[in-house]
């Protein structure tokens, strides 16, 4: 095959062909073929490896948050990371958000753990418990391949809508099994997320700290995807039961700052987890290297109390960084915006930076990164009040004025639906920023991406991204996005 051909799955089973059903993790994060899924120690190895991939550069690692916030309209690039998100950050067609392979890499060892997990000697609540993470991870990785590379269930656009992504379900670990599968439908592949939460909610460990895939997890991830899908009834139940579900708190004003400054963020109900120096993606590709020049939590407090001259030498690029405009929405009482600092001397410029991820284990370009947080199921479930067909307008505004206060901010007394979704809209602008939620937001409700480098109204081509071409080619049941 030649290898410029990455057609995931056909990748994926020549790797493990010479010795199938074997997985292994060395030391903790790749797979190999030297321990059998047959063995409990197997399968363990093979479910930490699935959680690895989500540190991957094109999730987690960065992408998924840096890239996304370059599309939307929170965000400006300064070049001075030798041209890296230039293109994102002016949208320019074919520089988009990506990852295929490394979905569907992760996707198939999931499904290689299902598949093993009857036949394994693990107690039944072991292997509930195992099941239900895997069904969760599996959901959560559907779900970003679909609003990455599709439409969201409500803001399809007829006439350019090429379906969801393909649905691969049974894991590959021979060349014989392989499948060319077509892409499914968009209520397809919602249906089938429903589905692995639905079990995840019900199997997954009670227990546990956010870097594991819990049932209270499954319960966010759940309103997060019944929001997408404009299902408002299943967002407010699974928001209030992610809420209520002990993993995960609602901090307080005065522990704000705080907060994102600990290695784990106490508001995680899940976050993907940095636990060596060797997962540390370096200066070139990780998360924090992206948006700030500031190398630690020691090294912030430092400048925010005294300005050196001259100042320390940067660390970090410091490209992605907050636009004017965004800023003017933060106000100086509002401690949202003692996240918001001037970094160091880099190329020449010193300008405001998202301090969110600063090293904040004690490594340099190594943080643990909040997937959902507790702050973010008030919002969901605001929104979801406010959009229900009778709009509870009140249990809104009651969320939305939970942010706000929290914020040092007084009380809205927003009280039409127009004015309460403008408020929510303000907030989850301001509490989720560089955590890569506005593009997709704006994305999901049909609006248009204003900003100074040039529109990108909803439904142009560059609203969903390109699948690889290298991908088509192998694949001829798939079919590339309108544009492309």
């Amino acid at each position: 095959m030649n290898k410029n051909i990455k057609y995931t799955i056909l990748c994926f089973a020549v790797f493990l062909s010479s010795c199938k059903d074997l997985l292994e993790v060395t030391p903790r994060q790749s797979l190999d073929t030297s321990v059998a899924l047959s063995t409990q120690d197997g399968i363990n190895a093979a479910v930490t490896s699935v959680y690895s991939n989500l540190k991957n550069v094109s999730l987690y690692g960065r992408d998924l948050l840096a890239i996304a916030e370059c599309l939307g309209d929170d965000a400006r690039i300064i070049n001075r990371a030798g041209g890296r998100f230039v293109n994102e950050g002016q949208n320019v067609i074919n520089s988009h958000l990506g990852g295929w392979a490394r979905y569907y890499i992760a996707i198939n060892e999931a499904n290689l753990i299902l598949k093993a997990l009857p036949n394994s000697s693990f107690t039944q609540a072991q292997k509930d418990g195992i099941e239900g993470e895997m069904k969760f991870l599996r959901a959560l990785l559907y779900f970003n391949l679909s609003r990455i590379y599709a439409y969201d269930p409500k803001s399809i656009i007829p006439q350019t809508n090429k379906g969801g992504v393909p649905l691969l379900l049974d894991g590959v670990d021979d060349p014989a099994q392989i499948s060319f599968p077509t892409r499914a439908s968009i209520a397809e592949v919602y249906a089938q997320i429903y589905k692995d939460l639905t079990d995840a909610v019900a199997k997954a460990p009670t227990t546990g700290g956010p870097n594991k895939a819990t049932k209270n997890a499954a319960n966010a991830l759940f309103a997060r995807v019944a929001l997408y899908n404009e299902d408002y009834e299943n967002a407010i139940k699974y928001a209030t039961d992610g809420i209520n579900g002990g993993i995960g708190r609602f901090v307080a004003n005065n522990e704000y700052v705080a907060a994102w400054r600990s290695n784990s963020n106490p508001e995680s109900i899940f976050e993907v987890l940095f636990q060596t120096r060797q997962e540390s993606l370096g200066v070139n590709d990780a998360l924090q290297s992206a948006y700030t020049s500031i190398a630690s939590v020691s090294q912030a407090s430092a400048l925010a109390a005294s300005r050196p001259n001259p100042l320390p030498v940067a660390n970090g690029w410091g490209a992605v960084v907050p636009t004017t405009a965004f800023l003017a929405l933060n106000v100086a009482t509002d401690v949202r915006r003692g996240l918001y600092q001037d970094g160091l001397n880099r190329s020449g410029s010193v300008v405001p930076e998202c301090t969110k991820f600063l090293g904040k284990s004690g490594v340099v370009y190594m943080d643990n990164v909040p997937v959902i947080r507790v702050s973010e199921l008030y919002l969901i479930r605001a929104e979801a009040y406010a959009r229900l067909a009778t709009p509870n307008l009140t249990n809104a505004m009651a969320d939305i004025n939970r942010i706000r206060t929290r914020a040092g901010l007084t009380a809205s007394t927003a009280s039409t639906q127009a004015a309460v979704l403008a408020e929510m809209e303000l907030q989850r602008r301001l509490e989720l920023a560089f955590e890569g939620h506005r593009w997709f937001d704006l994305k999901r409700w049909r609006r248009d991406v204003i900003k100074s480098t040039g529109n990108v109204p909803y439904g142009d081509t560059r609203t969903l991204a390109p699948i690889l071409n290298s991908e088509i080619i192998a694949n001829k049941n798939l079919v590339q996005n309108a544009g492309y």
